[in-house]
């Protein structure tokens, strides 16, 4: 087992991480990172919470007599939503995307503090990643990216995200264990920038040659260093379970292995698509789920109980009846509880809006029946922001779930936002869900509009629906500074009630441009839906 490089993680309730080490070490080693000149002008305290379960967290940012900034917090994750809280409204600096880090441009004598500054959560958890990300956006990050990406989560406060990368390493181990030759595996696992769609099931095998060795074992080794920095910042990583999805050949080594087959996705040629997958309810499957669990613990240590996974992203079930919808996840639930006794279960339940002619509340029902303990699922509601589903099942029938963000499909490119269903709409959920424990973002590109995912980030700090128009106001002066920016702040309010307030919901997410478009004799514009190419809003500015 690799040994850790700092802590051990301890879970509690359904997989709230502590670390066993120096709480606040990870939160210094940011700072030393991103205000090298400020090393000595902080403080951090851990002041754990109450009792047990899953709580909220909560900080407090004070100044001392000695001019320090004192820092207070329930949990590492609030250590660094306080210090974000104050570089971004009191310094006015802050770490972007694209833009990069601003934070060593904070001022040498850093504001002091008339009153404390404090927050409490709303929710528990503060969750990051759709699955397709890893494809659509960091598919050839470096570990300089990937420092970026993560110091810019610790600072909004996410501590539960999903951890993807370096997993084929996984696969190939299993199936060569097992029996398998490299060709038969290699047949099976798709390109870099198309993973995310292996790992779903949807495609197999690759059209531009067998992926490199090199490259499994460069992504296995920034994987490391991944978790690593997780563990620094306080984040909880999500790893991949076995979903069941097999190189064709499986039935050489098993010859008696009871084996369906995916529908053909997307339009992909039978060669690359209808992927075979190993029914649950064979014993194959939980000897898979094992081996597949064990090795990552081994690579990475007991860093999470926390495991993804997804059988019917885009994918229909063998069949309808409610038997075997409850009898699939049930064997699913047993072989991840062998492989991990404390496994939550993690699923996107983008399948129940996508397919929703198929997925009726009474299939919902029985497969999420399967799982008989409610704390060893946790359901992402991927789209609730436009297509939310905790409502018309009865908040996942009990089982815990996050309000999730998605805003943007395939990395597409353009100004829109829903500010009015991000802040109302999930405060909705907070009040009327006693399953509710988080608040996510689900974009599958992470492109521009950076100010949504904020928003919704800091609304996981505010007990009431955040006041946008002095949030807009905030944010320009936290990304531009405060001098010489008045044309910036009425530019972004003409946005604020336009651009990003649509309430039309046959336009469901950021706009489409008809560049990026497949010709079409019956035309390009006016399209509605997730990949929209109509105008959301007039140039009177009425949306």
């Amino acid at each position: 087992m690799r040994a850790f490089t700092s802590c051990v993680w301890l879970l509690s309730a359904i997989g709230a991480a502590a670390s066993s080490c120096d709480p606040t070490a990870g939160v210094e080693s940011l700072v030393k990172r991103r205000l090298p000149q400020h090393v000595d002008s902080f403080e951090f305290v851990i002041e754990p919470a109450q009792g047990s379960g899953l709580t909220n967290d909560s900080y407090a940012v004070s100044s001392t007599k000695d001019g320090k900034i004192r820092i207070e917090g329930t949990t590492t994750s609030a250590l660094l939503s306080g210090l974000h809280k104050y570089l971004s409204s009191e310094a006015n600096v802050d770490i972007w995307w694209f833009v990069g880090s601003q934070l060593d441009q904070a001022p040498k004598r850093l504001p002091q503090l008339k009153s404390p500054l404090k927050g409490t959560s709303v929710v528990p958890y503060r969750y990051h990643w759709n699955t397709v990300t890893t494809s659509y956006t960091s598919a050839f990050w470096s570990w300089e990216d990937w420092e970026t990406q993560l110091d810019w989560m610790a600072l909004r406060a996410i501590n539960l995200a999903l951890a993807w990368i370096g997993v084929e390493k996984i696969f190939i181990e299993v199936f060569t264990e097992i029996g398998l030759n490299a060709d038969e595996i290699n047949s099976f696992i798709s390109g870099p920038a198309f993973l995310a769609w292996n790992h779903f099931g949807n495609i197999q095998g690759s059209w531009g040659g067998s992926m490199p060795q090199s490259w499994v074992d460069s992504q296995s080794d920034l994987q490391l260093k991944i978790l690593d920095r997780m563990e620094e910042l306080g984040i909880t990583p999500i790893l991949p379970a076995f979903p069941g999805f097999v190189p064709r050949n499986i039935s050489r080594v098993f010859p008696d292995i009871s084996l369906s087959t995916s529908p053909l996705w997307s339009n992909f040629p039978t060669e690359l698509s209808g992927d075979t997958y190993i029914n649950p309810f064979d014993p194959r499957f939980a000897q898979l789920q094992k081996l597949f669990i064990s090795k990552q613990q081994e690579l990475y240590g007991n860093v999470t109980n926390f495991w993804t996974l997804d059988q019917f992203n885009e994918n229909q079930p063998l069949s309808g009846d409610l038997g075997y919808l409850q009898n699939v996840s049930h064997n699913t639930w047993t072989a991840l509880k062998a492989a991990d006794p404390d496994a939550v279960w993690v699923m996107q339940a983008w399948l129940f809006s996508s397919d929703s002619a198929f997925w009726s509340n009474d299939r919902i029902e029985s497969f999420l029946g399967g799982i008989p303990v409610n704390s060893d699922m946790l359901l992402l509601d991927l789209f609730a922001e436009s297509a939310p589903q905790w409502l018309r099942t009865n908040s996942f029938y009990g089982k815990p779930w996050i309000w999730c963000e998605l805003h943007d499909y395939g990395g597409n490119m353009g100004l829109y936002g829903q500010i009015e269903n991000v802040t109302i709409n999930s405060m909705d959920a907070v009040r009327n869900s006693s399953s509710l424990v988080g608040f996510g973002l689900t974009m599958e590109g992470q492109e521009g509009n950076e100010i949504m995912y904020d928003l919704l980030l800091d609304q996981a700090w505010s007990p009431k629906p955040i006041d946008t128009e002095t949030y807009f106001h905030d944010w320009v002066s936290a990304r531009y500074g405060t001098k010489n920016v008045k044309s910036l702040y009425t530019g972004w309010e003409l946005l604020r009630p336009t651009v990003f307030n649509n309430t039309n919901l046959t336009i469901t997410a950021v706009p489409k441009s008809i560049l990026e478009l497949v010709p079409s004799i019956s035309g390009l514009l006016g399209r509605t839906g997730h990949h929209p190419t109509t105008i959301h809003l007039q140039p009177s500015g009425h949306g």
